[in-house]
Formats: C-alpha cells, sequence, structure tokens
C-alpha cells in the first residue's frame, strides 16, 4: 500500500467514523421524549481530555481558536478507557472520552513497556470536534497519519488505580481542513483492565 492510498484509506476511514458516529448520536438524542423514563443513550463520567484546537475551517470562514473538555464515555460508542496486560509483560493502553451533545470526542492509545514506563509508544491520537455557530455548524478531525505530529509527554501510569495522566498533542496538515492544525492538552482518566 502506498502513501497515497493509505492517507486516502485514512480520510475515508475519519469521514465515516464521524459519519457513523454523527447518525448514531442524532438517533439516540432524537429518540428520546421528555416523559421517558430511560434516555435513548446512557453514559457516564469520569475524568477528561481536555485541551484547545488551534486552526483555521477548509473555507477560512472560521478560526479555532476553541477549547474542548470531553468527560463522558458509553460502552455503544467509543466504550471506557482501558489497559491490557500482554504475554510478555507490555500494557496496551486506550483512553477515550466524549462529549455527546457536541459531537465530539478523543481517543489516544498507545504502549507501554511495563507497568511504570512513563514514555509511551506506538501512539495513535484520533481527535474530533464540532460546534453550532448562529450561521453554521464547525467540524474538525485530525488523526494519526505520518505527516502528523503526535506526543504524550508528562506521563504516569498507576497499574493499581489504573490512573493515566499526561499531556498530549497532535498537529498537521493531515486533517478535515487540509490545513495546518492543532489539537493540545491534558488528561487524567481511570483505566479498566480488558479481562478475557
Amino acid at each position: 500500500m502506498t502513501i497515497t492510498n493509505f492517507k486516502l484509506n485514512m480520510t475515508k476511514s475519519t469521514k465515516l467514523l464521524t459519519a457513523f458516529l454523527a447518525i448514531v448520536l442524532s438517533i439516540a438524542f432524537t429518540g428520546c421524549k421528555e416523559d421517558d423514563p430511560q434516555p435513548a443513550l446512557e453514559y457516564k463520567t469520569e475524568g477528561y481530555i481536555k485541551g484547545k484546537l488551534t486552526g483555521i475551517s477548509k473555507d477560512g470562514s472560521y478560526t479555532f481558536n476553541d477549547d474542548f473538555n470531553y468527560t463522558e464515555y458509553s460502552t455503544l460508542v467509543g466504550g471506557p478507557s482501558t489497559y491490557r496486560i500482554n504475554a510478555d509483560g507490555t500494557y496496551n493502553v486506550t483512553l477515550y472520552r466524549s462529549d455527546f451533545a457536541e459531537y465530539g470526542s478523543a481517543a489516544i492509545s498507545f504502549k507501554l513497556s511495563n507497568a511504570t514506563d512513563t514514555t509511551p509508544e506506538n501512539i495513535d491520537i484520533s481527535f474530533t470536534y464540532s460546534k453550532e455557530l448562529s450561521d453554521k455548524f464547525v467540524t474538525f478531525s485530525i488523526d494519526t497519519d505520518a505527516d502528523n505530529t503526535q506526543a504524550i509527554t508528562d506521563f504516569t501510569f498507576d497499574a493499581t488505580t489504573g490512573k493515566a495522566k499526561g499531556k498530549f498533542s497532535i498537529s498537521g496538515l493531515e486533517n478535515s481542513t487540509g490545513k495546518s492544525a492543532t489539537a493540545t492538552g491534558d488528561f487524567d482518566v481511570t483505566t479498566k483492565k480488558v479481562v478475557q
């Protein structure tokens, strides 16, 4: 697979994921009546993935300089934040949080060489953001890509409690706008061990 084909596949995947998330959430929220004893989409809140998005929309009509704070998760969309202990003692960690009302989410996954490792490797970040304005609906997405830069710093993980804390950033031109953009911030999330 060439880099061009990979980029096209990633762009298609990002668009499909965004469309799927929008459809699921619109069905969930429109299916809810005021007198329903239970909401259509149940979610929990714990911890956060928060920060700032900077950039310019594809048509140049909107400048992103927006804060985001994702604190929600659902087993139907994204799921809880988790970690797996591999046979070789390494850890695969996935952090996920959303803002269902605003259709935004962040997923950060990485590998640790052991439970006390403070330098995550194989970092993969997927970030979506949207905002309804009086005259437009602004959307943005960026994912790990060979041409984008992503990092996790100031990282700590407590295998006893599952608590993962740190700072993250992802930036580059390979995003939904095709222009330079950056999502940067902090995370403080309790992960759950996956048991099979």
